[in-house]
């Protein structure tokens, strides 16, 4: 049911930003969070006298330390440094404003007493310990004095030196993204794909209802004899593998000598919202490994999964090892890669919060009328995830300076959302998330009991310092599960960046340790930090099982040039395969 504010939105052609809809930011959500929290809370007196003391203290301090740092740099709270000539307020000239330094000394002191106050409690239950501290940490960047026009020295100072410009150019952006109804991260009219973005040659020898198997044409005289197949998330598009020509792994990988295929699923629409779990390992991964097995006559391949992918990979690579498998693969899977992959869902992170059930409960309506997650969802929670990058960067930046944004290729990606079938919504949601199926060893696939200790081939995980979507910690405990010979490394950066991260870039180092430690904390206290990309790391891992050295295969029958229809939302209603 429309709301109020949706209604008169609507009245004049706009839509509501859909941030808020089925996001985390839920305030009913959140408020159900504070609620419960309180109650633990008000079971503790003595820790909320202390907590209330401690605040007292720290605005004491806080008055303290400003006056003093306020005394020595009266001379430059002072200058405001207006250059007469150009008539314009110069770069930093609000910077040492008094009531700029305040507001912003003033926030941090208490959002960092809020958090602390928050992990002062005992004997709480760990998802409304989490949940808390996610909302609360949503209300501090809320509240961030860059996000008020007369707190943000930058913003202060172009209103002063544009007369108020930049606030007409933020209103025509702001109607814009109301128009659009989802606010604008990038210029989305300089990539086109296939164009600027996924431009790796090949082609796409295979499709059926749900993918299309892209074969990249080879580069270098000679191929290693074993090839790989991408296995990307369904709930992204998969030219996040294949960016530029600078930072995709594709080609970097293509051309370090491989035969390179690639799986590109369909962007489902209500048709397949019964497609389920098993429908993505039959359809997708099974219908790859035949085709791969028929063209090039392989007894073997690697796999590199990445995120949820590298969770299909794995649950089929154990339903293989199982001794009532009853599908068995044309091809033996030599290796897997998995990227940033959670196994183990009970340190999921932020991401836990969305199991609350009554946020379950609005997904499930709004799927129930259109048999799937609409992609705009995913893109808009997890951009509540990172609110600060996502969020309120470009609340300022657009409509407070009134400066479009840039284009950015990976914010391209980003903003390119993937519908979620209803049935592989619930799975993920409720049988990996809430309930851990795949560590509970409680799945089942075909009929059989998932059991990722039974995995025993050469198993690289690359997990990432900063992602904020699959907390490095949890893969590690996820390696734990499998049953041995498993390389665990750890990049820098984030869920995105830390992965595609091209050695001549030189931008992030990793991790290493070749010891078998028992928790995450003791691995990272002992690791070895190593300068540049781990992609050199996994070639080294890789190159020793990647056969010999063959002539190139010539890509005889093909269906269309990669990168193929699917990754630009068509879905034929006619299915041709080869």
């Amino acid at each position: 049911m429309k709301n109020i504010f949706d209604e008169q939105l609507s009245f004049f052609g706009l839509k509501s930003l859909d941030l808020f809809q089925f996001s985390v930011l839920n305030p009913q959500i959140a408020m159900l969070s504070y609620l419960k929290f309180g109650e633990k809370m008000a079971s503790q007196p003595k820790k909320i006298e202390a907590s209330q003391q401690d605040f007292i203290n720290r605005l004491i301090e806080l008055q303290t330390s400003f006056m003093k740092e306020l005394y020595s740099k009266k001379n430059d709270c002072i200058d405001l440094k207006y250059n007469q000539k150009n008539q314009k307020f110069e770069k930093d000239a609000f910077e040492n404003n008094p009531a700029m330094l305040f507001s912003r000394k003033f926030h941090e002191t208490v959002s960092q007493w809020m958090i602390d106050t928050i992990d002062s409690f005992d004997n709480i239950d760990p998802f409304i310990m989490n949940s808390t501290r996610f909302f609360i940490k949503q209300y501090i960047e809320l509240m961030s004095p860059d996000n008020f026009p007369f707190l943000n020295p930058t913003v202060l100072k172009e209103t002063l030196n544009t007369n108020g410009e930049n606030f007409k150019k933020g209103f025509e952006l702001l109607m814009n993204d109301l128009k659009n109804g989802a606010i604008t991260t990038n210029d989305r009219n300089k990539f086109k794909i296939g164009i600027d973005l996924a431009t790796t040659p090949g082609k796409v020898i295979f499709q059926n209802d749900l993918i299309e198997l892209i074969q990249y044409s080879p580069s270098t005289p000679q191929v290693f004899e074993i090839p790989i197949l991408f296995v990307p998330p369904w709930i992204n598009k998969f030219y996040i593998l294949d960016l530029n020509r600078e930072s995709s792994l594709v080609k970097w990988i293509v051309d370090k000598g491989f035969t390179v295929f690639m799986i590109s699923w369909v962007n489902p629409d209500k048709r397949y919202k019964n497609k389920n779990f098993e429908d993505y390992i039959k359809e997708g991964l099974i219908a790859s490994l035949d085709k791969i097995c028929k063209v090039t006559k392989a007894k073997s391949l690697h796999t590199i999964g990445y995120c949820v992918g590298g969770t299909l990979i794995s649950s089929f690579l154990a339903y293989l090892a199982h001794p009532l498998c009853k599908k068995r693969s044309p091809i033996k899977i030599a290796s897997a890669t998995l990227l940033t992959t959670l196994l183990d869902f009970e340190h999921a992170g932020d991401m836990s919060i969305f199991m609350a059930e009554n946020y379950l409960e609005a997904i499930n309506a709004q799927m129930g009328e259109k048999g799937i997650l609409d992609g705009s969802v995913l893109y808009n929670t997890f951009s509540a995830l990172k609110a600060k990058d996502m969020i309120w960067r470009y609340f300022i930046n657009s409509y407070m300076l009134g400066k479009k944004p840039e284009p950015h290729e990976i914010l391209f990606w980003n903003s390119d959302p993937v519908n979620l079938t209803s049935a592989m919504q619930k799975f993920l949601a409720q049988d990996l998330y809430r309930d851990n199926l795949l560590k509970t060893g409680t799945l089942k696939v075909f009929g059989v009991p998932i059991d990722l200790r039974l995995i025993k081939i050469p198993t690289y995980m690359i997990s990432t310092k900063k992602d904020h979507l699959v907390p490095w910690q949890a893969t590690f405990n996820s390696m734990k599960l499998f049953g041995s010979n498993t390389r665990f490394v750890l990049g820098g950066s984030g869920h995105v960046a830390g992965i595609v991260n091209p050695p001549f870039k030189n931008k992030y180092s990793y991790w290493t340790n070749t010891e078998n430690m028992e928790t995450a904390q003791k691995w990272i206290d002992t690791a070895v930090e190593i300068a540049g990309s781990w992609w050199n790391d996994w070639f080294k891992w890789i190159e020793p099982i990647a056969g010999k050295m063959i002539s190139p295969l010539k890509i005889a029958d093909f269906i269309r040039d990669a990168p193929g229809i699917y990754v630009n939302n068509e879905t034929p209603e006619k299915i041709e395969t080869l």
